[in-house]
């Protein structure tokens, strides 16, 4: 018993076909009468006409392996059958599942040659057998169509099956492409929560801790610290609820502009407040630059100044370099903080250095980053853009 819907091997369903259109050209040819025979000048049956029946009907059962071949033995008990003028039976058949077979089966070149070369020769067989007066002017067209037709529907399967198949691929790479794009649209909003969440809770700790150390001190600064450790809460929850709102719509964008490097004035402000001293430093012509790609590089520039302002310890300075070339724009971050490469080093595992990798390499960028000679940690990326 099957498994609810199992197919059935096709060498079985080819077994049982053959077995049962042999065993109904044995009973036809048994139940001829000798006078019906007699009268219409056909041979009388013996061990030869059940020979050319077994021809035209076994190899059914192994058309579709050997398709060739089927078609040679069926034909040729055709040819012997008929030339011999036996009685016609239910055999003939035989002819129509071979065909069909050759269509589906052979290579569609192979497939032509042999069953269109194969039904020409026996239509010119029987049409001599016409001229000969021995069949009647219409058995050749009879032959044609009995088997061009089955031969065509086989071609048609074979076209329906590989068009199945690519369809199937097509489905297939569409499903690797789809998860594809999920994963990199995954790795990019992780990137963004990780870029603003870790920029602005590491400018909001410095501001408390130095809120708490001048607290009594200098109270005037030490609200203004407070109130910086504030701004930087409230620009981090912003730009999480607008990370998160994306996730929640099909918009393209949400209503709050993309950072960009236009806005790195303001983001070297922050990092002054929160006690990072900052230069910067701009060679060639600014440009506007691709939406993309000019998100990309302030977050890169904003990582590497949260980077030193965590771990270069105090008195830092980090200098920011942006050179718009032609075909590319080269962006260097230095800064000469104690302790800033072993912390970043030894937190490798962290997706800091991580993230701006990715960056930098999904614009088909370059990214190098590590220690520099006598302290400090220096980033560099060179990204390509497209001037037209």
């Amino acid at each position: 018993m099957t498994r609810r819907g199992a197919r059935i091997p096709s060498w079985v369903t080819d077994t049982f076909l053959a077995t049962l259109l042999t065993a109904g050209a044995l009973i036809d040819l048994s139940n001829f009468d000798q006078t019906v025979i007699d009268a219409l000048g056909y041979r009388s049956p013996d061990p030869v006409a059940v020979a050319l029946i077994l021809m035209q009907t076994v190899p059914v059962a192994f058309r579709r392996r050997w398709p060739t071949t089927a078609l040679i033995v069926v034909s040729l008990g055709f040819f012997g059958d008929r030339n011999l003028n036996y009685p016609s039976t239910l055999a003939i058949f035989g002819l129509l599942f071979v065909f069909h077979a050759v269509g589906s089966e052979l290579p569609r070149r192979r497939a032509l040659v042999t069953g269109w070369s194969t039904i020409v020769l026996m239509t010119l067989f029987t049409m001599s057998g016409a001229m000969a007066g021995v069949v009647t002017i219409g058995t050749p067209i009879l032959v044609f169509i009995f088997t061009s037709f089955p031969f065509i529907l086989g071609l048609e399967s074979q076209n329906r099956r590989k068009a199945e198949a690519d369809l199937a691929v097509r489905a297939q790479r569409l499903e690797f492409d789809t998860a594809e794009a999920v994963r990199q649209e995954r790795a990019r909003i992780a990137r963004e929560l990780h870029d603003v969440v870790a920029h602005e809770m590491t400018v909001a700790t410095i501001q408390s801790a130095a809120a708490q150390r001048l607290m009594g001190v200098d109270d005037e600064e030490a609200r203004k610290a407070a109130r910086e450790a504030e701004q930087a809460g409230h620009d981090g929850l912003v730009e999480l609820r607008r990370l998160l709102g994306l996730l929640r719509t099909d918009e393209p964008a949400g209503r709050t502009p993309q950072p960009s490097l236009t806005q790195l004035g303001a983001l070297v402000d922050q990092m002054v407040e929160a006690g990072l001293h900052v230069d910067v430093d701009i060679e060639g012509e600014p440009r506007m630059l691709p939406p993309g790609m000019d998100l990309n590089a302030y977050r890169i520039v904003q990582e590497s100044l949260t980077n030193s302002l965590k771990h270069g310890g105090p008195d830092t300075t980090a200098t920011v370099t942006i050179t718009y070339r032609p075909e590319m724009v080269d962006i260097k971050i230095v800064d000469d903080g104690r302790g800033a490469a072993s912390s970043l080093i030894d937190s490798a595992s962290g997706h800091g250095l991580i993230s701006m990798r990715e960056r930098a390499t999904a614009l088909g960028g370059s990214f190098d980053a590590g220690p520099r000679h006598g302290g400090g940690f220096r980033v560099a990326t060179s990204i390509p853009c497209d001037n037209s």
